[in-house]
């Protein structure tokens, strides 16, 4: 009986020391682990270990916000205590186990929650709004979500994804920004926000939103041709702008006085003006504006007249020149056949096929430059045959017509030699032509004994006949037909 008190004594005084060296020394640091990210409306759970602390003890999970949660059961003695969370949007932030024993407490370190807000309702905000700019003129378009936490980004231009690698593009955080823009940089641009938690990932794309890049306008030029209507005539005016972007307001001036007509759209706009052949009518000029600009054509004498310098009558011949269109791989596709003329300022042209007058429109022609080009969008049976045009002034119903020769288009059906072949065949004949000139420079410089007088006489016999056949054939060339310069229509 002695023996056993004796021994609980030392036992309890064994527990006392080692509660005084726990209490009075340092106490030993809680450990807290747990998911460091989770989905809005998940549940998580958090551990909390101590060792070296005898209970009994008191465990509390604490958000750095002040809000404390009690343990989800009842604590056992040497395991892990659990606290369980339903996540919300505030429960993202920092958590600590805390532990009460003796009357003192200690704190683990800290362990960061991030919630993830599934996302949701992804748009794109431009900058400028609309996204309408001039070339060389940045744009920033940045990606928004309604609903959404812990986002990446991926940008696409054209259904094609935009990487940091593309050229003239900024990517930063939501932000795509473009600083000098250009016609590669039109188009329409998607967004896609992602937030992924292991293998799991909620995303949102927006819808396209159009970038305009806009051309700056070019100096309008004018030009006109004459055309018969009713009693009269009258000048087509055309005011053109080779480069730009619609729409472009056209303005048409007369002696500096705006003519009470005014075009909007495309880059060309066409202004039917009355004239009298013979006397001048003044000076006209096209005026172009865009919202950003105002530019004006070089001026135009509207003079027309047979015997006036700017009104050359057509005259001398008419001939078709054609031109083979074909696809990448060589094979005819199209024609291309204009009406030529050795002179005329402000000629009507007419078109015949097989002879038989092409109506001004077709299912496989069409005409430009004012009927002087004649274009077959293809060619088979039902269109291969002769074509010639006819030619007069159009001021002057009563003139004559000049008539081409037919020409014979056809689709044979073989294929054209690509340049790369016609190029390597001229390179090897050029390349004969200089070593057979080299070979025939050499053999005639070297030294021959002349036996007589007689061989002297007879190779410059040669000679001689050879300088008189060479210049019987360059006299016997027919001479060049006098040609003028062909002034197609009135412009500057």
């Amino acid at each position: 009986m002695l023996a056993e008190e004796r021994a609980s004594s030392r036992m309890g005084e064994r527990q006392g020391l080692h509660l005084v060296s726990v209490l009075g020394g340092a106490p030993p640091v809680p450990q807290i682990s747990g998911p460091s990210m989770a989905y809005l409306k998940s549940t998580v759970t958090f551990e909390c270990k101590l060792s070296g602390m005898p209970p009994p003890l008191t465990w509390e999970l604490i958000k750095d916000s002040g809000e404390v949660r009690q343990p989800t059961g009842d604590p056992q003695e040497g395991q892990p205590v659990t606290f369980s969370l339903r996540v919300s949007e505030r429960s993202e932030g920092q958590y600590y186990c805390r532990v009460r024993a003796g009357g003192q407490t200690t704190t683990s370190p800290a362990l960061h929650l991030h919630v993830l807000v599934p996302v949701m309702g992804t748009y794109v905000v431009p900058e400028p709004d609309p996204a309408v700019v001039y070339e060389g003129v940045g744009f920033t378009l940045s990606c928004h979500v309604r609903k959404g936490s812990h986002l990446a980004y991926l940008w696409y231009h054209n259904k094609q994804e935009v990487t940091p690698l593309s050229p003239a593009y900024q990517l930063s955080g939501n932000t795509l920004r473009v600083d000098r823009a250009s016609e590669t940089h039109a188009g329409h641009y998607e967004c896609t926000a992602t937030n992924m938690l292991g293998t799991a990932s909620t995303h949102s794309t927006s819808l396209g939103v159009p970038v305009v890049v806009k051309k700056y306008l070019s100096a309008p030029r004018i030009s006109f041709t004459l055309y018969h209507h009713g009693s009269g005539y009258h000048a087509n005016v055309s005011c053109r702008s080779e480069r730009g972007s619609p729409p472009v307001k056209f303005q048409l001036l007369l002696d500096g006085k705006e003519v009470p007509v005014q075009q909007e759209g495309s880059l060309e706009a066409w202004f039917s003006v009355p004239v009298n052949v013979g006397m001048d009518m003044g000076t006209l000029q096209c005026r172009a504006e865009t919202d950003i600009q105002l530019l004006r054509s070089d001026p135009l004498d509207l003079e027309v007249g047979e015997y006036n310098e700017r009104s050359v009558p057509v005259g001398g011949r008419a001939w078709v020149v054609v031109d083979y269109l074909q696809t990448a791989d060589s094979v005819v596709e199209a024609a291309r056949l204009q009406c030529a003329i050795t002179r005329g300022t402000f000629p009507l042209f007419s078109w015949s096929f097989n002879r038989s007058s092409l109506p001004s429109e077709g299912h496989s022609h069409a005409f430009t430059l004012h009927g002087a080009i004649l274009i077959l969008t293809g060619i088979h049976a039902g269109n291969s045959g002769y074509y010639s045009c006819r030619v007069r002034d159009s001021f002057n119903s009563n003139s004559s017509w000049l008539e081409s020769e037919g020409v014979l288009v056809r689709n044979t059906g073989m294929k054209m030699p690509p340049v790369e072949v016609i190029a390597v065949a001229f390179c090897c004949f050029l390349l004969v032509i200089v070593v057979g000139g080299a070979c025939c420079f050499f053999w005639g410089i070297e030294p021959k004994p002349h036996q007589d007088g007689d061989n002297d006489r007879e190779v410059d016999g040669c000679a001689q006949t050879n300088s008189e056949t060479d210049r019987t054939t360059f006299q016997s060339a027919p001479p060049d037909e006098e040609t003028d310069t062909v002034v197609m229509e009135a412009e500057v």
